[in-house]
């Protein structure tokens, strides 16, 4: 399979320091959430209101406070925030804005709405190390490196380190509960492929299948078995058309 080239798309990080949370969104700081609604001193718009924060400034914002004690990791142009207490994982997304951030003229703030990263869907998961085919991580499966290859080789990501971001460890349900038992998968790796649109792939490393679901506006749209590896690209070629799609109306790609 030739590699294709990627995109390089901005990423979501956040980090903390000094005891104070910060982040950016490619090339331009998080802002607070918290911060967007207050007002700027004495200054008045033309109608004699008070002027907001983010009327000067519309963003990024992310709520901080959320994501106090997760480990966030970037996947595409989100976010994904691990809970290890509820055995959970947060994807926080941008709201669609009529101005593809590419095209935003960030000295006019007239007539931008606010960017605002806010969490879009949750699922049973944790975070799961799968590394570098080169330099495998201990227990990683043989399927597993395959489809890291496969992944790469799609063009999904600029850096090996993005791929190796997208993986987790989905935990079954029962009577609403978190049960980790045989029955579980591998391992699963996630793909945005629109906006608020996205796949999640479970692997079954000893079964050599997969399974799909993808979800749209924090639904559930579909979900359905790929026997083997020949399918999984396929599936895989559709989803990188759709990406490839959003990501040039966004970026300006």
């Amino acid at each position: 399979m030739a590699k294709h080239e990627p995109f390089f798309i901005p990423k979501v990080y956040t980090y903390h320091q000094w005891g104070t949370t910060g982040g950016n969104f490619g090339n331009y700081p998080l802002y607070d959430l918290s911060k967007a609604n207050k007002s700027l001193c004495e200054f008045l718009d033309d109608n004699g209101r008070l002027v907001r924060f983010k009327d000067v400034c519309f963003g990024p914002y992310i709520d901080f406070h959320s994501l106090n004690g997760m480990v966030t990791r970037p996947v595409d142009d989100c976010l994904v925030a691990c809970d290890s207490d509820d055995n959970v994982i947060t994807i926080y997304d941008r709201n669609t804005i009529d101005n593809p951030l590419q095209r935003i003229n960030w000295l006019d703030k007239s007539e931008t709405q606010p960017i605002v990263f806010e969490p879009k869907l949750t699922l049973y998961a944790t975070q799961k190390i799968v590394s570098d085919p080169r330099y495998p991580a201990k227990g990683q499966s043989f399927i597993e490196t395959e489809v890291f290859k496969i992944i790469q080789n799609m063009g999904f990501d600029y850096f090996l380190s993005d791929t190796e971001k997208r993986f987790f460890k989905p935990l079954p349900q029962i009577n609403g509960k978190t049960v980790k038992d045989s029955v579980a998968p591998d391992s699963a790796f996630l793909l945005k492929c629109g906006a608020n649109f996205y796949a999640w792939y479970k692997i079954y490393s000893d079964k050599y299948r997969f399974v799909v679901s993808y979800f749209k506006d924090g639904k559930l749209s579909d979900t359905y078995s790929i026997p083997n590896i020949a399918q999984l690209i396929k599936n895989l070629q559709n989803d990188r058309i759709n990406r490839d799609n959003y990501i040039k109306q966004q970026y300006n790609k």
